[in-house]
């Protein structure tokens, strides 16, 4: 590209295309705002008997069907694309703690860690090295670079807003970022494409796990994984009154909350309320003992502030799908944090994520530790 050429372009952007409409829609209206636009599409993962992820579903993320669309959208488009091989660094990063954390019967998010150390580690690192300015993906999340520190702030329209898997990012990975969508309901994006007549206008959401095909993830973590510990083997249910209730095939199978497929009966509906990998038991109770006053947090990041050094008042999500729960939160040594809820909060799931934020600020984040790691902190 000559000098003249770069100098009437806006900013290369790199736009990371998971061959869905939000990331098809990012990436033409980057294009449209006169930015040269480079697609990239992520190869993730390549099943051990040799088929490549998803490969016969149309809906799975990063799927080849899915790489197929974005190139489909990249031509229309008029922009280049390309399918980078990036499955060693996502098996390192997400898949291997993903097997990790459930044989310790805690619930991972690989939303958070694919984020946090594949997109805006490798893929951003790879983007810069192409000459781009900027990775741009089809979150729905918005940056406000007015201050001296970049914010990451909640999406315009709350109902779909993707801020809490991205607390991992650091400073450096938000100051090179996009949110396209950021502003737009989940209605206007599908409209622009309908209107691009963009292949991927109609799609449906994937909402599965995108490297567990059928969304089975106990059967991949026994088919992947192995553990010195009897996880996957046959343990107790124990019940509030600490009787045993009847058993269980693994340890896997539960996460903290689970109400269905406990396998016992009771006249009263019983939750897990915690999972002891080392014992391989599943403890189970009422809904009143669900709650949690006080949490625990670790591989804590502050990203749209500094470090602080002391309580944070502010509000907490402890899932996805989750309310913002008022607390205050503590730090502590070791990238570490107590979490002091004004209401308890109900399944408080080790492995999950907790988000801190100050009104549509995402201060940062942490996983939630496990249960008896709350008295330590």
């Amino acid at each position: 590209m000559s000098h003249r050429a770069r100098a009437e372009i806006r900013s290369v952007v790199a736009v990371a295309m998971s061959g869905g409409v939000d990331s098809s829609v990012a990436a033409a209206l980057l294009a449209m705002q006169g930015h040269e636009v480079i697609g990239l599409t992520m190869h993730l993962w390549t099943d051990p008997a040799g088929e490549e992820l998803a490969l016969n579903r149309a809906s799975g993320c990063c799927s080849v069907t899915m790489a197929r669309d974005a190139a489909a959208v990249a031509q229309r488009t008029g922009f280049r694309h390309y399918v980078l091989d990036l499955s060693r660094e996502f098996h390192s990063a997400v898949i291997e703690d993903f097997g990790h954390e459930y044989l310790q019967g805690r619930t991972p998010n690989p939303c958070v860690r694919c984020n946090t150390f594949v997109k805006w580690q490798t893929l951003l690192d790879r983007a810069r090295r192409m000459g781009c300015d900027y990775l741009a993906t089809g979150h729905y999340a918005r940056v406000d670079r007015s201050g001296s520190r970049v914010r990451l702030l909640r999406a315009a329209h709350l109902e779909k807003d993707q801020s809490y898997a991205l607390w991992g990012l650091s400073q450096e990975s938000l100051k090179h970022t996009l949110f396209p969508v950021g502003e737009l309901s989940k209605a206007e994006v599908r409209r622009i494409a309908g209107e691009l007549d963009l292949r991927t206008a109609d799609k449906p959401e994937s909402q599965d796990i995108c490297f567990v095909p059928d969304n089975d993830y106990r059967r991949f973590v026994k088919e992947h994984f192995s553990s010195n510990l009897p996880v996957l083997e046959q343990g107790e249910i124990v019940g509030p009154d600490n009787r045993v209730l009847g058993y269980h095939g693994g340890v896997t199978r539960f996460t903290v909350g689970q109400r269905r497929g406990l396998g016992i009966s009771a006249e009263r509906a019983l939750y897990v309320t915690r999972i002891d990998a080392r014992a391989n038991r599943v403890f189970v109770s009422y809904d009143d003992e669900c709650f949690a006053s006080v949490a625990a947090a670790a591989t804590v990041n502050w990203i749209s502030i500094a470090p602080p050094e002391g309580p944070v008042e502010c509000s907490v999500k402890v899932r996805y799908r989750d309310d913002l729960h008022p607390a205050r939160v503590h730090p502590l040594q070791g990238n570490r944090v107590r979490i002091e809820f004004d209401k308890p909060v109900r399944a408080v799931t080790p492995g999950q994520s907790a988000v801190f934020y100050d009104g549509e600020t995402v201060l940062g984040g942490g996983i939630l530790s496990l249960s008896q790691e709350v008295e330590d902190a």
